[in-house]
């Protein structure tokens, strides 16, 4: 989310929407036909992992097309989103909004809760929230002819913007939030600067505490104090690689599946993994994401790989 974006007006994107006469920028809404969504149970924390995730996910889905992705959290899962920004810039021109007048692009899952009450979109369709989807149905199939429309309050907290979509000008209120940030950076700079001088003198200080109180460091000059950390650091880091590709391969095990083998040292690692047909699907989506190397995906999932 562009954090120096101004709120235009909310508009809803669906195929049969009306021409657009009015040039200015707009905060897009797309309905479910300019976006692709699956909801997963993903053993991931943040957002760029979830984001991570969604091109093998959604790969089946998807089919031919330039997508970019983003992911929404849901209680323990995730919703994960595939859209063709290129698709829906030449739609909207042939609407007549221009690439450069897109400012935010929502998609309407984000707003389900506004859209219990159906939001009328033309004369035929209508949409609303269904079973916790987003989803666009005919008018004449609901039990209402009470439709409610679009506003602010829908806007969701955080959207995306497309870089190429963004105007190459800069009003004034934009001008002044950019010499704002700038202000802050270099005030960050500054402090950061004094603050790695003081970890600098606290660091000689240990140093020298360190040769006081093991008098054969003494005389050893700063190239053995640095081999001799070298020598610690490479094997905490490879302690570290171990620990991770033990984390990576645990997170693969669920109650519909197990690990049999399981083998980590500073050569590698061995694991083979049974569950059934369709969460070794899963699996292996996942092992890839977590660049884990499948030596087999038969009967079973079995990795076998370098630290």
């Amino acid at each position: 989310m562009s954090f120096l974006a101004t709120k235009e007006d909310l508009m809803l994107v669906h195929w049969d929407m009306p021409y657009i006469s009015k040039a200015k920028r707009y905060d897009l809404m797309l309905t479910p036909q300019f976006y692709i969504l699956k909801k997963e149970p993903l053993p991931v924390k943040y957002l760029y992992q979830a984001i991570k995730l969604a091109p093998a996910i959604l790969d089946e889905l998807t089919g031919e097309g330039d997508y970019s992705y983003t992911a929404i959290k849901e209680d323990d899962s995730w919703i994960l989103i595939a859209y063709d920004i290129v698709k829906i810039e030449s739609f909207l021109k042939d609407k007549g909004l221009a690439a450069n007048q897109i400012n935010q692009i929502y998609f309407s899952q984000q707003a389900k809760d506004h859209f219990k009450s159906p939001v009328e979109l033309d004369e035929k369709s209508a949409i609303v929230t269904v079973d916790d989807t987003v989803v666009m149905l005919p008018k004449s199939i609901m039990d209402t002819e009470e439709f409610t429309t679009l506003t602010n309050q829908f806007r969701p907290d955080r959207g995306v913007s497309p870089a190429h979509s963004r105007s190459s000008f800069m009003g004034t209120k934009q001008a002044i939030a950019i010499s704002t940030l700038l202000a802050l950076l270099s005030t960050g700079y500054i402090a950061e600067g004094l603050r790695y001088q003081s970890a600098l003198s606290s660091l000689e200080d240990k140093v020298n505490k360190a040769k006081n109180k093991y008098p054969s460091l003494k005389n050893k000059s700063s190239m053995v104090l640095n081999n001799l950390y070298q020598s610690n650091h490479e094997i905490d880091s490879l302690q570290r690689k171990i620990r991770d590709r033990l984390k990576d391969i645990s997170r693969l095990t669920s109650k519909n599946s197990k690990i049999d083998i399981l083998k980590i040292d500073t050569k590698g690692y061995q694991a083979t993994i049974t569950a059934d047909n369709k969460s070794i699907k899963e699996l292996q989506k996942h092992a890839k994401a977590k660049k884990l190397i499948i030596a087999s995906a038969k009967d079973k999932l079995k990795l076998k790989g370098a630290l």
